[in-house]
């Protein structure tokens, strides 16, 4: 046996894919196991990390566990198919799926009784196998030797699956080096899964949602079903998937053979289209999910392929909506304080020159009489509500007080009007709730789109707000039938009962909304996260051979402008006000804190008139 060319012929293979760590399972004799080490080891090599399994002094149980636990990004392994034991090892590593992308195999045959394609066509070979058949033959009277390498490789025996063996190159050793002899196929110029990117000879298990329609239809009627492109909101997020899973059937070529589920999972990871992928029953799951830390455990997130937001809307009542401080917002304490000071000042001054004007002015040029501290202190409450007033000093110094009372009411009440006016009219009036925790304190009536994903999120959530949501809002009105409801009906009562809560997933609701509500009334609705916005992901096993394949064919379909296509006509994630398109009534939540000013000034009018009138009257009785 060639021990040196083949040592050189390895370390050739392991330079070229980039790997430093190697298991040879051989049968060799002592001295020869002990030349072939000597040749490896030697300084002007690479440094390779290297353990040696005879195959007479092994069994493989837990083969991966006791030989090929790592933590390196490929481990190769050699396996000498001269020895007899070497079968075994084979099947057993089939058996365990290891004929995977994490291990680099090379499989060696010196020998000319050895049937690889008959042994290995009913193997678990993966369509992201690194496996290398290596036959070797001497190169005419020299020492050399020829290895020829093949690439092999199957798209899923369990599936339909064929072996799959491709000529790739030809390497001359000596027992010096080793050199490429030639290319026999066209494999060196294009990645791996570029040649395997056909599935043409198998059909994937597909596990598909459906919700909205019974699970215990026909197959054609609810195929017929998904493959509609009308009423996008009803079954979105599944039929979204769906469509998405045909157009990866397309550039697969392959066959789908789809399973229905009434539900995504039971429980976190078991049961529906999930709990498909986690037992392997399917290969993946054509509705993308959420990527919870349970799922994650089991399985592996590809790629975005969907958006999930649920949300709580209602109208605001219009009994809790009644406010007053709009009326004092444009302006902090502080400002309304000195202003008011201000006014004070104005009006003590504008009396002080009132007075002097009495005793130093000529009396054709006076007033006939002094007002009083009362009625310059009104003039200048007056003249901050733009009014203007009979009464008017008629010093210089007087005049200038007046002048700078009605240039700093001007442009206070300028900036003041217009911060009340667009107040008013810029939006509809917003209820004050804007979370969980309030919605769970508030009086408000709730009602629910009977989800699965809703139900779990209800039981499995961690977050406080929503276990007391839960509590107060749901388990009191567990004996309720209309607790539940379609989207339909419960968007329509939304519209006719304000204070009406209802928590539905957007992108099937949205559609409602937009349908029976006008564009004054969707600028009307209160919307509350009702858990946040999340990402959702096409999910397949962890341990999936077509992990990365599909990763690259989903991603082409992200890059080319398909998938945005698909989401812009399946999904609404958000509801357009387009309040410049009617006129917003001011109503009676604004206009009420106005009408009690009103009427508190009248009443207290009146008292003050029966009181003058009292006091009137006690004075000519006491005369």
């Amino acid at each position: 046996m060639q021990l040196l060319q083949l040592a050189n012929f390895v370390l050739h293979n392991l330079l070229q894919s980039r790997i430093s760590f190697i298991i040879f399972f051989h049968c060799w004799a002592g001295n020869e196991t002990f030349q072939f080490a000597q040749q490896i080891n030697k300084p002007h090599h690479q440094s390779i990390y290297h353990q040696f399994a005879h195959l007479n002094d092994w069994n493989w149980e837990h083969l991966e566990q006791r030989f090929f636990d790592h933590l390196q990004p490929t481990l190769a392994i050699y396996v000498d198919l001269n020895c007899l034991r070497s079968r075994s090892l084979l099947v057993e590593a089939s058996r365990s799926k290891l004929y995977n992308q994490h291990y680099h195999w090379l499989l060696h045959d010196s020998s000319e009784f050895f049937d690889f394609y008959e042994f290995f066509k009913s193997k678990n070979i993966s369509v992201d196998a690194d496996v290398s058949y290596v036959k070797q033959r001497l190169a005419g009277n020299s020492d050399n030797v020829i290895y020829t390498l093949y690439d092999v490789y199957s798209n899923g025996n369990h599936i339909g699956g064929q072996l799959n063996i491709t000529a790739d190159c030809e390497v001359v050793c000596s027992q010096v080096d080793c050199k490429l002899n030639r290319y026999l196929s066209s494999l060196h110029m294009r990645p791996r899964y570029s040649h395997r990117e056909q599935l043409t000879d198998v059909v994937l298990r597909v596990a598909t949602v459906v919700t909205q329609r019974p699970i215990t239809w026909p197959r054609e009627d609810l195929l017929r079903f998904l493959h509609q492109v009308n009423e996008t909101h009803v079954d979105s997020l599944v039929r979204f998937g769906f469509q998405l899973s045909l157009i990866l059937k397309d550039l697969l070529q392959c066959g789908m053979n789809f399973t229905f589920k009434d539900r995504w999972s039971i429980s976190d990871f078991n049961g529906g289209s999930v709990g498909a992928v986690v037992d392997q029953t399917a290969d993946i799951g054509s509705a993308p999910c959420l990527a919870t830390a349970g799922r994650l455990q089991h399985l592996s997130a590809i790629i975005e392929t969907g958006y999930f937001r649920s949300v709580c809307l209602f109208s605001t009542p219009r009994n809790a909506g009644i406010r007053g401080d709009v009326f004092l917002q444009p302006f902090s304490a502080l400002v309304w304080y000195l202003f008011g000071g201000f006014l004070l000042l104005i009006g003590l001054l504008l009396w002080l020159a009132f007075l002097m004007e009495s005793k130093r002015m000529h009396c054709r040029w006076r007033l006939q009489f002094v007002p009083s501290l009362l009625n310059t202190c009104l003039i200048s409450f007056g003249a901050a509500c733009i009014q203007s007033s009979a009464l008017t000093p008629r010093s210089t110094g007087g005049r200038l007080a007046y002048f700078s009372l009605f240039l700093i009411s001007f442009i206070m009440y300028n900036y003041y009007t217009s911060v009340v006016v667009s107040s008013l009219l810029s939006s509809p009036v917003k209820s004050q709730i804007k979370t969980m925790q309030q919605l769970a304190d508030s009086s408000l009536t709730v009602g629910l789109e009977p989800q699965s994903f809703t139900k779990s999120y209800l039981n499995y959530t961690q977050r406080p707000e929503i276990h007391l949501f839960s509590k107060r809002k749901i388990e009191s009105q567990s004996k309720n039938p209309e607790l539940w409801l379609p989207a339909e009906q419960g968007i329509l009562r939304v519209r006719d009962r304000p204070g009406y809560v209802f928590v539905f997933e957007a992108s099937s609701g949205y559609a409602y909304v937009e349908r029976y509500f006008t564009q004054q009334q969707i600028c009307n609705l209160n919307e509350i996260l009702f858990r946040p916005e999340l990402l959702l992901y096409t999910h397949l096993h962890r341990n999936s051979s077509y992990k990365e394949l599909i990763r690259l064919k989903l991603l082409r379909v992200l890059e080319t402008g398909i998938y945005r296509k698909h989401r812009t006509q399946w999904f609404r994630t958000k509801l357009h006000c387009y309040s410049q398109n009617f006129v917003i009534t001011v109503g009676m939540e604004y206009v009420a804190p106005l009408f009690f000013m009103l009427i508190c000034g009248y009443v207290l009018v009146l008292l003050l008139l029966l009181l003058e009138l009292a006091w009137q009257r006690y004075v000519q009785r006491s005369h």
